[in-house]
Parts: structure tokens; sequence; C-alpha cells
């Protein structure tokens, strides 16, 4: 089995063909110093040898970037051991000092190659050592130079085979075992990298996705690390002190007891026109820290407007209920009040028209005042929706035959057909329809024109209600929803409130168009469910 092949492992085999050219250019200078000294030595055929050798290498640059990987280690390995073979043969065969070259490719291989495949460069260059050993010691193929020759016994030449056996397991030995680990090694580094890499990109990540604000400092307050969602809220930037920016309102005898607590703090501050929750917790000898802290910042602006809004809501339900109490008690004795002036008017048949006209003014203001608490209790009761398929042109079509029917010279311009659909309460529906109606008939004076149109955009059902009346001012035009608000000397204000609330239940849009002394639109957008 071979490493697989990445840029790192191509770079160190090209390192190391370098080294071999830098080692072969030594050998190549000392054997020329040699010749030019006249120094008995075979140097001619070694000079050969290591040139043939060079030239192999610098072939090998080209080969590389051609040739496949594996195919290129094992070119170079053979074409190292061949040369170092012929190398060995011009210098005196296994006296010759060069032999332990072998060495060098047997260590190539233990970095490229699997430890097995070492063993394997390792037999094979012992065995190619050893063949050419006993062809000469056998006489078979010359001994050169000749005129070196030399008896060896048979005792010398086993120990030397043994010990160039020994030297060339050993290396392949050590070199592979030693070569395997660091690469598993690296293995395993490169995948606690990649895991870290990953644990960071998801820390990262969460932290920037968390809605809280996340910071972390040392003891001095000098900021380590922090979310954008903390830059934000705290308007954080490099020369920032967390301690300034959050305990500014505290003493220092406040500070040095949050510093010094083991366990977890937390305060609310008001920062940069937020209302902001923080958490401090203390993390000792941490790395090379000896205080981490970690702040956890939580905006609850929000929560708070929420909290306020709902405690204004649980008054105003509270007064409510208080004058919806009132309002009944106010309407019974109305109610008796009204009946026994009726009675005395009858029984007493007055003659004095003066007498008469006030007995009329408080029947007739009674009975404003009994219409208008009952609009009051109509407004303060909340009852559940009770949605149904309802054709609201059917709906408007009977509320404007009744409003015709007492109103002769107004004009209703009907612009709509029956078929539109909506999921809404019967009763509810009939209650905004019947004051939007009749506030346009207000608007009007009663003998003006009223358009009413029912169109279809997309999904949505839109109902327009237009009159050329009075108009609402601009600045006058916010508050048509605030109960008790009327424009109108009938009334008390609570149609168009009542409206709104309408409207809002059942989760449906209204818009109001006005100009003053021009007329007035109002649009409720039935969006579909």
């Amino acid at each position: 089995m071979i490493v697989l092949e990445d840029k790192k492992t191509r770079r160190n085999f090209l390192f190391i063909n370098s080294i071999r050219i830098a080692v072969l250019s030594a050998l190549l200078f000392i054997s020329i110093f040699l010749l030019l000294f006249d120094i008995p030595f075979p140097v001619a055929p070694i000079i050969f040898s290591l040139l043939l050798a060079f030239l192999l290498s610098l072939l090998h640059f080209p080969l590389f970037k051609r040739l496949p990987y594996r195919v290129a280690v094992y070119v170079q390995l053979i074409g190292d051991i061949t040369l170092i073979t012929i190398l060995v043969y011009f210098s005196q065969s296994f006296r010759s000092p060069f032999y332990f070259l072998y060495i060098l490719p047997i260590i190539v291989s233990s970095v490229f190659l699997s430890r097995k495949d070492t063993i394997y460069v390792a037999s094979f260059s012992f065995i190619v050592f050893g063949v050419l050993s006993n062809l000469i010691y056998l006489e078979i193929i010359p001994f050169y130079p000749e005129n070196a020759a030399v008896e060896i016994s048979l005792g010398n030449f086993v120990y030397n085979m043994a010990m160039s056996f020994f030297a060339f397991a050993s290396v392949g030995f050590l070199s592979s075992y030693y070569f395997d680990r660091l690469r598993k090694t690296d293995a395993e580094l490169k995948h606690v990298q990649e895991n870290l890499r990953d644990v960071i990109l998801m820390n990262n990540t969460v932290m920037e996705k968390m809605e809280n604000g996340f910071i972390t400092s040392d003891s001095n307050g000098i900021i380590i690390s922090y979310n954008e969602k903390a830059k934000m809220m705290l308007k954080i930037n490099s020369n920032s002190n967390i301690f300034d920016l959050l305990f500014s309102k505290f003493d220092s005898n406040e500070i040095r007891r949050i510093s010094q607590s083991n366990s977890k703090n937390y305060f609310e501050i008001e920062s940069h026109d937020l209302i902001l929750g923080v958490t401090i917790s203390i993390i000792e000898k941490i790395y090379s820290f000896d205080k981490l802290f970690v702040f956890i910042v939580t905006d609850l602006t929000e929560k708070r407007s929420i909290e306020e809004k709902l405690h204004k809501k649980e008054h105003l339900a509270l007064i409510g209920e208080m004058s919806a109490g009132i309002a009944h008690e106010i309407r019974n004795p109305l109610a008796s009040i009204s009946g026994s002036v009726q009675f005395l008017s009858k029984e007493l048949k007055l003659d004095n028209d003066e007498y008469k006209n006030l007995m009329d003014i408080i029947v007739r203001e009674s009975n404003r005042l009994s219409h208008s608490v009952e609009d009051f209790l109509e407004f303060t009761k909340i009852v559940p929706l009770e949605k149904t398929a309802l054709d609201i042109s059917e709906i408007i079509d009977e509320i404007v035959e009744l409003v015709s029917r007492n109103n002769k010279n107004l004009t209703i311009v009907r612009k709509y057909s029956f078929g539109y659909i909506v999921q809404a309460d019967l009763k509810k529906m009939k209650q905004l329809f019947w004051n939007l109606i009749t506030n346009a008939v207000k608007a009007v004076n009663g003998q003006g024109v009223i358009e009413i149109n029912i169109y279809r955009e997309g999904d949505d059902i839109y109902l327009s209600i237009a009159d050329d009346g009075i108009g609402i001012d601009k600045t006058e035009l916010s508050r048509i929803f605030t109960p008790f608000y009327s424009k109108f000397s009938s009334g008390i204000g609570l149609g168009m409130a009542l409206v709104k609330r309408i409207v809002d239940e059942h989760n449906f849009e209204i818009t109001v168009h006005s100009q003053k002394d021009t007329g007035t639109e109002v649009i409720v957008c039935f969006k579909s469910e």
C-alpha cells in the first residue's frame, strides 16, 4: 500500500530528489579530484556511474510531473538500486566503500511506501548486492579492477554478507516503523485538525446565530472574543473594555465583589436606549488566564415594553370592568326615570308648552343616554368568534336596503356582485358593516353619495366604502380608532373603535384615506387564511 498522493507528498519527493542530486554532485567532485591528482583508484568508471545517476536524477523532475505518483516512485527506486550496483561493481565490489548507498533507497521507500514495501526494497537491495558479490567471489564475473583482486576467506565473505544483510534489514525495519508511525500520527493530526476546524466553525456559527450577546474577557476587562449581537448591543470596538461598558454605573466595591465571586452574577443596565440583562460567569485557570470572564447579554427592551403594555391592558381591563358595572347600574335607573317621566306626561295632561318640552327633553336625552350606555356595554363585551362561510355582499345588501329606506335623499352606488365568501363571525360582520355605512351616512348628512365596491386581489377580498362627505383632517386621522373620539354630535365615539377591534379579532386589515371637505374612503382587506 502506498501513501495517498497530495501536494505535500509531491513536494517531499522532489525535495529528496534534490538532496540526492546534491550528494551525487559531492561524490562527483571528490571523484574528479581523485582523477586529477592521479590517486590510485578506479575513478573513471565511478565518475561514469555518478554522472549517469546525476543525469537520471535530473530527469526525474519532468518525469514526476508526467508519470503517476506510484510509478514515479518505483522508477526512481529501481534506477537508484541499479546505479548503486554499477557503482559498487566498479569500486571493488564487496570491498567497495559505496555499498552503504543501498541504505538511501531503503530510507526513501520508507518515506513514501508502506512498511511491507520497504522490507521488499531492503530485501531486493540485499539480493542484488549479494548476487553481485557471489558472482565475483565465485569468479563467474571478473573483479574490477583486476590488479586490485585479493584473496578473501569464506568466513570473512560470509561475515561481510551477514553484516550487510543486518544493516539493510535494520535500516528497512527501523525507518519503515518510524515513518509508518509518523504517517499515522500525521493522519490523526489532520483528523484532529479537521474536527477542530469543524468544531470552531460550528462554535462560531452558533455564536453568531445566538439571539444573545456573548463576550469573553480577561480579569482586566480586555475583550478576547465576542459575537455580532454583542457588538451591536454594546457598540464594541477595538479599544473597548468590557468593564467600562458594563460596570460604569457600579462602584469599585461592587465591581470587586463581582470579580471575586465564583457564582453567577446577574444585573440589568440601560445602554444605547436598550435595557440589557447581563449574566456573568467566571472560569478560573483556563489556558493562560488566571480568570476568564464570560458575559451573556440579553436584550430585554422588547420584553419590558410588552410587560408594560400588558400591565396597561390589565389596568384598562380593570377600569373597563368597573365601567361596565357602573353602566349597568346607570341603565336601570335611567330606564325608570324615562318611564316615569313618560307616565307623568300622560297622566298630568300638562297644558303648559314649556313643561311639556321639558318632559320631552328628559325622555329624549334619557333615550340618547341609554343608547350610549348600550354602545359602551357592546364595546366592553368580549364574545368568542363563531366563524362560518359568509357572502359579505349579501350582508351589505341587507344593510344598504335598510339605510336607503330611512334616508330618501341618499345615493348609494353599488359596485359589487354576489359570491364574495369569507370566513368570519356573522354577528360581528353585521356590526362592522353597519358601523362603517352609518358613519358614511353621517359624513354626508344623509343626502350625499356613498360608493360601495367589493373586489378581489390575489387570494384576498377587499371592501371599499367611499363618501363625498365632510372628510377628516390629517392631524385627526390617527385618532379615529380611539375610544370616545367622534366627529359627529350623536354617539359617544365607540363605533370605529369597535370596528378596529372586530378587524383585529379576525386578523383582517383596515385602511382609511380621507381629505378635509372632500370625502373619506375606508378599505377593509379580508385576508385569506
